[in-house]
């Protein structure tokens, strides 16, 4: 049985809580960045916007699957060009993409690791080395590093969850980083 002070003490809480909720400003769920949001972003890491369709892509992956854009409709995509021999790459894709990737597969993020212009086997002897769970698609003859203008390794390109080229951009950037996470949520709508 309660006391006189105890029903008092549960009262005065029970009260509290129903002041402090009826002032508390109502919890919305996270919306999509605005285009002025996701225009700083880019620009804060250096990403160049791009606009519209982006160039077709289909392509083999190392483990024989064949991947094309349409199937990753829905997910926000970042393509990333890139080669053996390239020493930036060596150093960003199996530790910055490698995180990344993992840490927003599962939230919506697709990222596809494509080597330019490089034979199989050399893709997989290095595969070995620094091993990664994105996709590696060969791009052997060089038609689709062509189409997207991968002039220079590394190469990014950004789509969004309907497929349209958001930015791109050479080189480097800190995608594990605040700024490189941010934009990534704000791509993934969370």
């Amino acid at each position: 049985m309660l006391c006189q002070g105890q029903i008092t003490l549960w009262l005065r809480a029970v009260v509290l809580i129903v002041v402090v909720t009826a002032w508390a400003p109502p919890i919305e769920p996270a919306a999509a960045a605005s285009p002025a949001d996701l225009d700083r972003l880019l620009r804060e890491l250096s990403v160049r916007p791009a606009w519209g369709e982006p160039p077709p892509l289909a392509l083999s992956g190392l483990n024989g699957q064949r991947y094309a854009l349409d199937g990753l409709r829905g997910r926000v995509v970042l393509l990333y060009f890139w080669a053996t021999w390239c020493p930036i790459c060596t150093a960003e894709l199996p530790s910055r993409i490698e995180a990344l990737h993992r840490e927003f597969r599962d939230r919506g993020l697709a990222i596809l690791a494509i080597s330019m212009r490089e034979p199989p086997d050399t893709v997989a002897t290095w595969l070995k080395r620094h091993p990664i769970s994105p996709p590696v698609l060969l791009d052997s003859d060089g038609a689709v590093t062509d189409a997207y203008r991968a002039t220079t390794t590394p190469t990014f390109v950004l789509l969004d969850r309907n497929g349209q080229l958001v930015g791109r951009g050479a080189g480097p950037r800190e995608w594990t980083g605040d700024r490189g996470r941010a934009l990534i949520r704000a791509l993934l709508g969370s």
